[in-house]
């Protein structure tokens, strides 16, 4: 923001109270953003442990994206955005699948061999597979002091959140390796969306990666046709289903993106502090999740490791 550089560009005395109502309301509405995003991601794990506990994971995909697209269609309508469907935007659409049909299709079939603070936590570590990955492989970065010792502690903490330190905490070995691959991919899908550069509207990119992950499930199903639910599920699962397809799938997606244009990446390096804390209070409270030490304890390390990894993208952004 530029500064006044003479007195007629300062408000008049009739206008100031009109601007900081403005600015008031535009604040409150970010904090509202970020605070629902929070909320929405933190119990996104738990919805999808509780929709594969009845529904084998592909058909729970299917009907999770099958429900989200026309509220993403609604979006699309309501703020009057064309989808364009240019070969780059395509391009960007299928990057941004990358991110929704592999990445969930992974997360999903872990989610009945782990609890929900895990998956949470896994995906906790994302910035740093992310700076690594933009360190040693794309060469586009290069990691500070203060982020090596947050992604230090960030991965001895995930040793202690797995347990690996006890011989009395055994997770399933599979589940890990599932819910980290899916990690990965979904750090892969942001460097592609990225590299592809199509400048697209964030709700445009939203319905077209939707889209395509849906028609990705279609395909997918005649393989898992003897898996078709016969029978209503729960509440419960009808709950998470219907929560994951519209609060998980659009609005988080849609108030991350305004996000990413309103706050400092610093602020937005506390939506990844905070979801895996509360993510295990909700594991442990609604899904009677064990609460273990070693799981304390690496949530604490991880929580102090991304401090110091945002702690440096703030010097990093003030320096420039």
């Amino acid at each position: 923001m530029n500064l006044p550089s003479n007195k007629n560009d300062f408000p008049s005395p009739v206008s100031e109270p009109v601007v900081a109502s403005f600015t008031r309301s535009s604040r409150f509405a970010t904090a509202g953003q970020f605070v629902t995003v929070v909320l929405i991601w933190s119990l996104t794990p738990l919805a999808a442990v509780w929709t594969v506990h009845e529904i084998h994971w592909a058909w729970g995909l299917f009907i999770r994206f099958s429900l989200a697209i026309p509220v993403a269609l609604v979006c699309q309508a309501y703020f009057k955005i064309k989808v364009p469907l240019h070969p780059q935007a395509l391009l960007s659409y299928a990057a941004g699948a990358l991110g929704l049909f592999t990445s969930m299709t992974f997360c999903y079939m872990g989610a009945s061999k782990v609890p929900s603070a895990i998956i949470s936590i896994i995906y906790g570590i994302a910035p740093f597979v992310s700076g690594l990955l933009a360190t040693c492989i794309f060469k586009s970065e290069k990691l500070s002091f203060y982020q090596c010792t947050g992604l230090m502690m960030g991965m001895l903490g995930l040793y202690f959140a797995l347990g690996l330190s006890s011989q009395n905490i055994r997770l399933n070995h599979l589940g890990i390796a599932l819910e980290v691959i899916a990690m990965m991919l979904y750090v892969l899908s942001a460097f592609a969306v990225r590299g592809v550069a199509a400048n697209i509207h964030p709700i445009s990119q939203m319905t077209g990666a939707t889209l395509i992950s849906w028609l990705g499930y279609c395909a997918l199903l005649p393989f898992f046709s003897s898996e078709m639910p016969s029978d209503l599920p729960s509440l419960q699962t009808n709950v998470a289903l219907i929560y994951s397809a519209l609060f998980s799938s659009v609005l988080a997606m849609i108030f991350y993106y305004q996000l990413l244009n309103t706050v400092n990446p610093t602020t937005l390096m506390l939506i990844t502090i905070m979801t895996p804390v509360l993510a295990t209070l909700w594991g442990t409270w609604l899904n009677h999740e064990t609460l273990g030490a070693d799981l304390i304890l690496g949530l604490f390390l991880i929580c102090v490791g991304l401090s110091l990894y945002s702690y440096s993208i703030r010097i990093n952004a003030s320096s420039k």
